[in-house]
Formats: structure tokens, sequence, C-alpha cells
């Protein structure tokens, strides 16, 4: 019995994998409707795998360069985050929340992946993100405090960048 239900499973994540990777063929070629079509089959029958996962990530992300946020936030909303993909299904809906231009609600997502990620480069990576957005929102010094932080960690990839932004958020004109 062990033995059938692995083969199964094997079978079934084959045959997820193939789906997404047609889906995926779809999306580089510029074929959105067809590849919305693909990823839309690999959500349904495959939600909660790796590939529903990637496939979800990805439809939200057609939807985003087609300027429709609400609805690649509603895909995210619905779709299954497999448990490697959690931060990134949160940095997403950040980047949708972004383009609504509600910031606000763009760096709590920023922050809910840095949250769940596991390694510190990505952690960083979405504090940044974070900072980002509320810089653009006009709380910056919500912002300065999180450039603070990664400007003082040396081992973070976002230290330079950190201390340029810090650096405009802290600058004042100089007086003749």
């Amino acid at each position: 019995v062990w033995v059938v239900a692995k083969q199964y499973r094997d079978r079934q994540s084959d045959a997820a994998d193939l789906a997404l990777n047609r889906a995926r063929q779809s999306y580089t070629q510029g074929n959105l409707p067809l590849a919305q079509t693909d990823l839309k089959r690999v959500i349904t029958r495959f939600g909660g795998s790796a590939a529903g996962s990637q496939a979800t990530m990805l439809l939200a992300q057609a939807f985003y360069e087609q300027g429709k946020p609400d609805s690649g936030l509603k895909v995210l909303s619905d779709g299954k985050p497999s448990d490697t993909d959690e931060a990134a299904f949160e940095a997403l809906k950040g980047a949708g929340f972004e383009q609504k231009k509600d910031y606000g609600q763009a760096a709590e997502r920023y922050r809910a992946a840095a949250n769940l990620a596991k390694e510190k480069a990505a952690k960083d990576r979405y504090l940044a993100d974070a900072a980002r957005a509320l810089t653009s929102g006009g709380k910056k010094d919500e912002a300065a405090k999180i450039w603070s932080s990664l400007a003082n960690d040396n081992a973070s990839p976002f230290a330079a960048e950190a201390r340029v932004r810090l650096g405009e958020l802290i600058a004042s004109p100089a007086t003749k």
C-alpha cells in the first residue's frame, strides 16, 4: 500500500510540474490569456502543492502586469501557499497593495513576509521593501527606523542602500 501511495504521489507531482511548466511557457511567450487559463487549471487541480502555489503567484503577477492589482490580490487571498512560499505570498500581496498605492498595507505585508522568511537576506529584502513603501506613503520616521537597523548590520546585503536611503530621509538642505 505504501509503495502504491508513493507512486501515486510521484505521478501527481510530475503531472503538476508538467502543467506548471506548460503555463510558464505560455507566460514567458507573452500569451497571457492562455497562461491565465493554464495557471487557473493548475491551481484548481493541484492547489496546496508546490506547483499550485507557484501557479498562484505567477497568476497574481500576470494580473499585476496588466494593471489589475485587485484581481492579483484576490488570487493570492484565495490561494494556498506551500510551506516554502508563505513569505513570497505575503511579499506579492505587498506588491499588489503598493500598485494600488496603499503603502501602509503594503508595508504590513512586507513586514509579514520578513517575519515568515527563513533566510536573513530574504528578511532584509522584505524589510527594505517595507521601508520603501513607508517612504512612498509619507511615513518617513517609520522608514528611517527600518533603514537604520539595516544600515547598522554590516552583514546585510542592504546595508549600503540603507545608509543612502537613511541619508536621504534625514538630510536637510543647506542654508545660504
